[in-house]
């Protein structure tokens, strides 16, 4: 077996010039080699992470910044639609408000017909007001004779479109010293009265 030679280093430099030799074996760990490999990939995934987020919120203002800069350039639009939608409103306001006109009027001029057909048969008898509730009328007026306002009321419900009468007052007055009667009734009448030619 052949003798193994131990190498033995001596310093023989005085103390003050001798240099401590630093051990740095533990490099060449595997502990530590992986370790070192861990640390360098989290630095690397948290700085894509954070260049991502960073990227994606700048494009994400950037998009804001135009989707405004894209709404104040087109606020003019809103601003005439708005306008067009009022003038809109406005107009079919003064339709319905015409057509209200049309059929009152139309409404009125039947009904006045059904009023002087059935006061023509009582010379007694005159209207002295006349007011339209919805689909009903509130008339007075002024007789000489009693039984002309059952004659006057039965009259009138025979025209067409007249639903229902009612008696609502009767008294008794003076007109010139001569004894007179005051009454009134609601008439109810078709309330499509008017609407006959389509107008609704």
């Amino acid at each position: 077996m052949a003798n193994q030679l131990s190498l033995v280093e001596i310093n023989l430099l005085p103390n003050e010039y001798r240099q401590v030799k630093i051990d740095l074996s533990w490099l060449s760990d595997m502990r530590v080699i992986w370790s070192t490999f861990g640390l360098i990939f989290v630095f690397l995934f948290l700085s894509g992470v954070y260049y991502y987020v960073k990227e994606t919120t700048a494009e994400l203002e950037k998009a804001v910044e135009q989707t405004k800069i894209a709404v104040e350039r087109e606020r003019h639009i809103l601003k005439k639609i708005n306008e067009l939608e009022a003038m809109q409103a406005s107009i079919k306001q003064k339709i319905d408000a015409l057509r209200s006109i049309q059929v009152s009027r139309e409404r009125w001029v039947i009904l006045l017909q059904y009023i002087y057909m059935a006061l023509k048969d009582t010379p007694g008898t005159w209207i002295t007001a006349i007011t339209q509730n919805g689909n009903q009328m509130d008339i007075s007026g002024l007789t000489w004779n009693f039984d002309e306002v059952a004659k006057y009321m039965t009259d009138l419900e025979k025209q067409k479109d007249i639903t229902g009468i009612t008696l609502t007052s009767i008294s008794a007055t003076k007109v010139n010293n001569e004894n007179a009667y005051n009454f009134s009734f609601k008439v109810a009448f078709n309330p499509n009265l008017g609407l006959e030619d389509g107008v609704r």
